[in-house]
């Protein structure tokens, strides 16, 4: 199938359409959505957490619609530039989490914990992103940085987190020198959300349900789809957007989100991967030169590949 494509090149700058007609970027360098992207978010708790408010990725579904888009969330709690691979022995590196996710835009969130260190420098933070983000780009061209969004006072009893942005700002600061450098497309979390006057977080530095919902609005406008923020609309407490078709696209995304969860990432991992695969229990009982496992766990992406569909369907009768 060929790839579909929306950009139009004027004066030798990239310009880059959503599906709603509105300009994602204009700066040198190249970057298209294409059909079938595979959408990848790369970073510690903060990317952690989108998959389980499914916020940002309604409102880039719903834009890009007519691309069919993939998206995987790749975070992990506590990953830094420093140390960005998971924990778990014998779990892939990040690098071929991305080739088996097949990821063809790789959007980079890195910064909130790193500027929380004291013994952490701008230097070995830049020369660290640098590495991850040569790994990325060997791999895709189509790589978005985004900065940090800045910590709250958390109130009561709670550390006033705000004090580290300060900190953060530099970060943020680099990251965008970075993508300068290296002509990427920027999200600038940090500089839209440092206006915003409502309380974002529960404690200063993990967001509220309505908070998501606010970082993708930012996020989503940044990209040129205002348009389609402003359609979702509100958001309850609970998070729950004020239009109801938004809201069922976000149900249906985060029943896939928590299928992509247990696929990429099992509870059971060592005896998938780790160090318990040679147990009896982690082979078949007929013959023990099988591994059941590993079969078993593709199982789910034909689950995955279900609800996108559905998720699809419902995002297309939202962009009709």
């Amino acid at each position: 199938m060929c790839a579909v494509v929306v950009l139009l090149i004027l004066s030798a700058r990239l310009f880059i359409f959503g599906a709603d007609g509105e300009k994602i970027h204009s700066r040198p360098g190249v970057f298209q959505f294409r059909t079938n992207d595979v959408i990848a978010f790369v970073g510690g708790a903060d990317v952690v957490s989108q998959q389980g408010s499914g916020h940002l990725e309604t409102l880039l579904t719903v834009a890009l619609q007519q691309f069919s888009p993939h998206f995987r969330n790749l975070g992990w709690e506590g990953a830094t530039v420093f140390d960005h691979e998971p924990r778990d022995f014998g779990f892939p590196p990040l690098r071929t989490q991305l080739q088996k996710a097949g990821a063809s835009i790789i959007f980079l969130e890195y910064g909130r914990t790193e500027a929380m260190n004291p013994t952490n420098t701008l230097k070995t933070f830049k020369a660290s992103y640098e590495k991850l983000l040569d790994t990325c780009l060997q791999l895709t061209a189509r790589v978005i940085i985004v900065t940090p969004p800045p910590f709250e006072n958390g109130g009561g009893l709670l550390p006033d987190l705000s004090l580290y942005n300060k900190d953060l700002s530099s970060y943020a600061i680099a990251l965008r020198e970075l993508a300068n450098a290296h002509r990427l497309v920027t999200i600038d979390l940090f500089g839209q959300l440092n206006s915003v006057q409502m309380k974002l977080t529960e404690n200063g530095l993990q967001f509220t349900s309505r908070g998501h919902a606010t970082v993708a609005r930012v996020w989503a406008r940044q990209l040129g789809f205002g348009n389609v923020a402003e359609r979702a609309g509100e958001t309850s407490e609970n998070g729950e957007w004020s239009n109801a078709q938004f809201e069922s696209v976000r149900q249906k995304i985060l029943t896939k989100n928590r299928l992509w969860f247990h696929y990429s990432r099992p509870q059971n991992w060592a005896f998938l991967g780790g160090d318990r695969t040679t147990q009896p229990s982690s082979r078949d009982h007929r013959n023990p030169s099988l591994r059941w496992f590993p079969e078993e766990i593709e199982r789910f992406l034909p689950l995955i590949q279900e609800s996108e569909t559905r998720i699809n369907q419902s995002a297309a009768a939202i962009a009709k």
